[in-house]
């Protein structure tokens, strides 16, 4: 049963039999979110997966090419590493949250428990959103520091003239980046409000369940 029809079920009962039910309610409550809680550490871990197969993926292309020519490899290893490190962190607490959730007894712990884990996965969107747009900048700027690598690398494959203008190629970077980065920033922004977004709604709504089971008491 749906815990808003359990809770307007059990108002609706005599006075005598609602400190039974209510226990019901709650162990509905802590049963819904210690499932919530897990699904965002599983779908946590299977992103760090997505995350580790695309950067697979990369090694060899066009893009690592590039960066080995213009000696850019070791900041990329850095920038994925770290990013891999941070995910890391976000998923073992994700794990706490989901074990502290599991283990609460009352209401007020579960509560409490809730709000910290509506809080952890808001910075762990926030941090993924806000690290790829820097990342991409600060790699970007080395690029612009060593054109004339870049140029050489172009004409070696054939990519453009030797008469290429540096203006024009800054200019059609800054585009090229604009355009890539506001489209996977999109995309990224569009899975986490359809996938963590529902999430947290239905963990919000156990929580407004669980204040007004504790202002009934």
């Amino acid at each position: 049963m749906d815990l808003d029809k359990y809770k307007k079920a059990w108002e609706n009962q005599p006075e005598e039999t609602n400190k039974v039910s209510k226990v019901d309610i709650y162990k509905m409550a802590h049963s819904k979110s210690s499932s919530i809680v897990k699904w965002i550490f599983i779908i946590g871990i299977l992103e760090l997966i997505f995350w580790g197969g695309l950067n697979l993926v990369f090694v060899g292309s066009s893009y690592s090419e590039i960066y080995e020519e213009l000696h850019l490899n070791a900041l990329v290893k850095v920038s994925i590493y770290l990013h891999y490190f941070v995910i890391t962190l976000f998923l073992i607490l994700f794990y706490k949250n989901y074990k502290s959730i599991s283990i609460s007894d009352n209401t007020k712990k579960l509560i409490n428990k809730i709000l910290n884990t509506r809080k952890t996965v808001k910075y762990y969107v926030y941090f993924n959103l806000i690290y790829m747009v820097l990342a991409n900048i600060v790699i970007m700027c080395f690029i612009f520091y060593d054109l004339d690598g870049l140029i050489q690398y172009y004409n070696n494959h054939g990519i453009a003239s030797s008469a290429i203008n540096k203006n024009q190629l800054v200019v059609s970077l800054i585009i090229a980046m604009t355009v890539t980065l506001s489209f996977m920033f999109l995309i990224l922004w569009l899975f986490y409000k359809i996938i963590y977004g529902r999430l947290l709604k239905k963990l919000h709504r156990n929580y407004k369940e669980l204040i007004k089971l504790e202002d009934i008491n």
